[in-house]
């Protein structure tokens, strides 16, 4: 009959040896591809809707229609490209870490 102490050191070996595989073959932290376009996607749209709706609101306030919100429209557009590239730096560089 074995030993219980040396099947037990066997069996501790043998899952040490299948963590690490399981290790390198699944890298942490990893955003799904779904996962990074609706990021990337959303910061779009929050930047146009904010500036969208921050231009609306001050029009609405001041009487100037339309000025306040094509710029503040436009203003969006270019916080919500800097933030998708600013994510997409972000996600990169983590893929590169793993």
């Amino acid at each position: 009959m074995t030993d219980p102490d040396e099947s037990r050191e066997d069996f501790d070996r043998r899952l040490s040896q299948a963590r690490k595989r399981r290790e390198k073959t699944e890298p942490q932290n990893r955003q799904s591809a779904f996962g990074q376009a609706f990021r990337l996607s959303s910061e779009m749209v929050v930047g146009v809707v904010v500036g969208g709706f921050i231009g609306w609101w001050l029009d609405y306030w001041l009487g100037t229609e339309p000025w306040f919100l094509l710029l503040f429209f436009f203003l969006g557009v270019a916080a919500g490209i800097l933030n998708a590239v600013r994510a997409a730096t972000e996600m990169n560089k983590q893929a590169n870490e793993d």
